[in-house]
């Protein structure tokens, strides 16, 4: 499976394409939302997209904001995020993640949510 990791921080990419990695999937990052889009766009046979929340440029709402309706991204989409404002979480499901990952998580939490959105 290709994957998408948009993030802003190298280190949280490199931990993300590890686990992946171990999961026998392809890693590719974009550094924020609108980089995410263009490589989106560019080459949109992503299977997934793991979205960060805090991201300078474009960040991750404005990313589903702009891409709801599946403007540019049909694949499913995660965040990946410390916010733990019920809220907000709410907010990105409403505008089109299917899931969330708390910040930091293990493989085995990162294997399961991949098996709830893409089966």
């Amino acid at each position: 499976m290709r994957v998408l990791i948009v993030d802003d921080s190298k280190p949280i990419f490199m931990m993300v394409h590890q686990m992946l990695s171990e999961l026998g999937h392809e890693a590719h990052w974009a550094e924020n939302g609108q980089d995410g889009e263009n490589k989106i766009t560019e080459n949109g046979d992503y299977d997934l997209v793991l979205l960060d929340w805090n991201m300078p440029v474009m960040d991750g709402l404005e990313f589903l904001m702009k891409n709801e309706g599946n403007v540019f991204c049909d694949c499913p989409i995660v965040m990946m995020t410390t916010e733990k404002k019920p809220e907000k979480i709410q907010k990105a499901l409403k505008h089109g993640a299917l899931d969330y990952i708390m910040k930091p998580f293990t493989v085995e939490i990162l294997e399961s949510k991949i098996e709830i959105v893409c089966d």
